[in-house]
């Protein structure tokens, strides 16, 4: 493998290699950089070059977006992607990029080619936040993309997205969380008791779903978080939490109670169809023996009816999960054991999600230390 090198103004130098044929366009590859310094510079540059084409990188030049972002997908789903996400990206794929894209060559994919894109998206009527959903994955393809050697940059670093206006976060009252309670409590559905949960202890959808009984010590008054189910195309997926790592969870006498309970109406409801309650049983199921949990989309189903009931539409499942983040920092509870309670990786996602009920903390803690006796103020 040879290449080339011709000085295109003083200091300035051309090199080339030819990078092999590309096996989907039969073609032969050439690869051009400029190197600023002198012709020893240049020469030193050019065997790197050909060293590392030697070696397999810089291959595939002339893929497209769309063969690209097929391989990106394939990739995801070696690394364990969960399917909800997989489909996610295929559907985003399908709809928006293929499109725009497909059809353009990685090299002469251009940050301009992605800023028209975006325009474009806004206009249509797209929000700001779903044409950012389209950078990032877009961005993710394209530096792996980079990892595997068929673009030297990213061309989506220089892109400039829509920014997003920052939302606050807006958790259900304590009021309007007892009116849940009671509304599926009058009714006698067992969902009562995961709702108790969801807002005690900030747990996602398809983490109460997943817990078994064998994860909890009521004795010792904790939990443990170590799966999540999803459901994707009416199959259940069982998978690790979002974080891909399992914790503890401390529980309030209150949980506690509510959690005895409901793991005696369990017990006699196994009894009543004949059956016993397996250690391992799930704590929320429609079977009798527990051997199967709830559908993660049929509890979003049972949560929307009673709220339409009460006239709460604007409560989702998921605000349970703030309403938790949100009396912890009321409480002032530190980023920290919240962030670890939340299963969130990053304390900073945290602090973002919750930074206006941080910050009333942060005013309480200070009228507390205002109130302390130090003898008044310091005299001159």
């Amino acid at each position: 493998m040879r290449g080339t090198i011709r000085e295109r103004a003083p200091g300035m130098w051309e090199v080339r290699v030819r990078s092999g044929r590309n096996p989907l366009t039969g073609r032969y590859a050439q690869i051009s950089r400029s190197v600023r310094g002198g012709k020893r510079d240049a020469e030193i540059f050019l065997a790197r070059l050909v060293t590392e084409i030697a070696d397999g990188g810089h291959q595939g030049t002339d893929h497209t977006v769309g063969y690209l972002l097929d391989r990106w997908v394939e990739h995801l789903e070696a690394l364990g992607r969960s399917p909800s996400t997989i489909n996610g990206y295929r559907s985003l794929i399908r709809a928006r990029l293929r499109p725009a894209f497909g059809s353009t060559e990685l090299r002469r994919l251009q940050p301009a080619d992605l800023d028209r894109f975006y325009r474009a998206l806004i206009a249509d009527g797209l929000s700001p936040l779903s044409v950012r959903h389209c950078h990032a994955a877009l961005s993710t393809a394209l530096r792996q993309a980079v990892k595997w050697g068929w673009i030297d940059r990213s061309p989506a670093e220089r892109a400039t997205p829509p920014p997003v206006p920052r939302s606050e976060v807006d958790p259900p009252t304590t009021a309007e969380v007892i009116r849940f309670l009671r509304e599926l409590e009058r009714s006698g559905h067992e969902l009562a008791s995961m709702v108790f949960a969801a807002a005690t202890t900030g747990c996602r959808r398809g983490e109460l779903c997943a817990l078994r009984w064998s994860d909890v010590d009521l004795e010792r008054a904790t939990l443990v978080v170590s799966h999540s189910i999803s459901e994707t195309g009416g199959q259940l997926v069982v998978k690790d939490p979002k974080t891909h790592r399992s914790r503890r969870l401390a529980l309030d006498p209150s949980t506690v109670a509510m959690l005895q309970q409901h793991h005696g109406r369990m017990v006699e409801r196994a009894e009543r169809f004949g059956t016993g309650l397996a250690a391992d049983a799930f704590i929320w199921s429609q079977e009798p023996d527990g051997s199967a949990p709830w559908r993660p989309n049929r509890v979003t189903e049972v949560f929307r009816s009673t709220r339409r009931q009460l006239g709460l539409d604007r409560v989702d499942f998921h605000h349970l999960r703030h309403f938790a983040a949100t009396t912890l920092a009321g409480a002032g509870i530190d980023v920290r054991t919240i962030a670890g309670r939340l299963g969130h990786a990053d304390p900073a996602v945290t602090l973002r999600t919750y930074a206006h009920f941080l910050e009333a903390a942060d005013r309480q803690a200070a009228d507390v230390m205002g109130r302390l006796a130090l003898g008044g103020a310091p005299r001159s």
